[in-house]
């Protein structure tokens, strides 16, 4: 079993907001963050599997603190599970106001990828943090996993009772 240093394949972009990226109360639009945290943290995935992914989740979503005009956010992305041809990866966005340097906490949550490839299996990893945010998530993974179960089958008890009318 190979190890994995998560922070081998750590992604970190920083954004400036800007006035498009504003809402009706000029904070950041939540569905633009949502862009950034989804498209980039899959290059995660797709490095290490050098094949297609997908999204197929984005789990504990939680925004803590709005962005404003002249903040500027730090997405911090690094892998926290691996599954056959899943991979988890935990995305931590944090601010600062370019105005103060006033720092904090403004979202993170947990994104799923998918290989597209169905012949695809990730080779066995032992995943390593190099501190105690890294290892704790490490080590709740399975936690996480289990729960991802029960809610796919809530979710197609769901799918099957909406209809396309």
């Amino acid at each position: 079993m190979t190890k994995y240093n998560v922070h081998d394949h750590r992604v970190i972009t920083t954004h400036r907001i800007l006035n498009r990226d504003l809402n009706e109360h000029q904070t950041l639009f939540g569905g633009r963050l949502l862009e950034i945290v989804d498209a980039e943290p899959s290059i995660i995935a797709s490095h290490l599997s050098l094949k297609k992914v997908a999204t197929v989740g984005m789990e504990d979503i939680h925004f803590y603190h709005p962005f404003q005009l002249h903040d500027a956010l730090k997405m911090t992305a690094y892998l926290t599970g691996l599954g056959n041809r899943s991979a988890e990866v935990f995305v931590k966005v944090t601010g600062q106001s370019l105005q103060t340097g006033e720092q904090f906490l403004g979202y993170t949550g947990f994104n799923t990828y998918v290989v597209v490839d169905k012949d695809f299996t990730f080779p066995e990893f032992e995943l390593v943090g190099a501190n105690d945010e890294e290892n704790y998530l490490i080590s709740t993974y399975h936690e996480r996993l289990a729960k991802r179960k029960l809610n796919q089958v809530a979710n197609q008890t769901l799918k099957d009772h909406i209809t396309l009318d």
